[in-house]
């Protein structure tokens, strides 16, 4: 993922210098360069358009296309320049509703064959397994789980995919201290490249990497 001369905002343009409509530019003259296997931390005060960026890398070959048409998101000037091939994951703080009333083990079958991903009982066992979940839980509705036993099912859905890039915006907000140190745990072993957002500084000292200040 590379920005270059990147300047962000909400609404058109003109509307953004003139103050009108509630557009306003975000930032502007952003520039990074992320490489496989390395680390970014976009690092800025609330408000200041870090999750808007995340927006932006996400939207793809389409972020091009971000104009800021009834106030929405636009790029003023620069370019953000996404790998095409590059499969992302991303770590969501809420679980969907498709999922809450499914059974663990259904869960994790659903959220594979959803993405046209090949799974077996026996590699459902052993997702299981390393996440830390027990046979007691494989039948419990996901609804019913614990807030970190919630958050290693997201690590599952996250890494499905096998992505070479991994985008977490405040990651640890609402988890436990268990849940923390597993999501630690999975970004040590991950290999590929991570882009994240987070006020916890005890976890930023854990993951590192680059610190883009916005």
């Amino acid at each position: 993922v590379r920005a270059e001369n990147l300047a962000l905002g909400y609404g058109t343009l003109d509307d953004a210098l003139e103050g009108k409509n509630g557009a306003k530019i975000l930032f502007e003259n952003l520039n990074f360069d992320l490489k496989v296997g390395e680390k970014l931390e976009f690092h800025g005060r609330n408000g200041a358009g870090k999750s808007s960026l995340i927006r932006a890398i996400l939207a793809g070959e389409n972020a091009q296309n971000l104009d800021g048409e009834n106030g929405g998101l636009a790029i003023y000037d620069g370019q953000i320049q996404l790998d095409e091939n590059v499969k992302i994951g991303v770590y969501e703080q809420e679980i969907s509703p498709e999922f809450f009333e499914i059974p663990l083990k259904l869960a994790v079958e659903k959220v594979y064959l959803s993405q046209n991903l090949s799974i077996s009982e026996t590699k459902i066992r052993s997702i299981l397994a390393q996440y830390l979940f027990t046979e007691e839980d494989f039948d419990t509705p996901i609804s019913q789980l614990s807030g970190g036993q919630k958050a290693r099912f997201q690590l599952i859905k996250m890494l499905s995919t096998e992505p070479q890039l991994l985008i977490l915006d405040e990651p640890t907000s609402h988890l436990d201290l268990p849940s923390i140190e597993e999501l630690e745990s999975a970004l040590a072993r991950f290999s590929g490249a991570v882009i994240y957002v987070s006020h916890d500084n005890y976890f930023r000292e854990k993951i590192g990497g680059e610190v883009v200040e916005i």
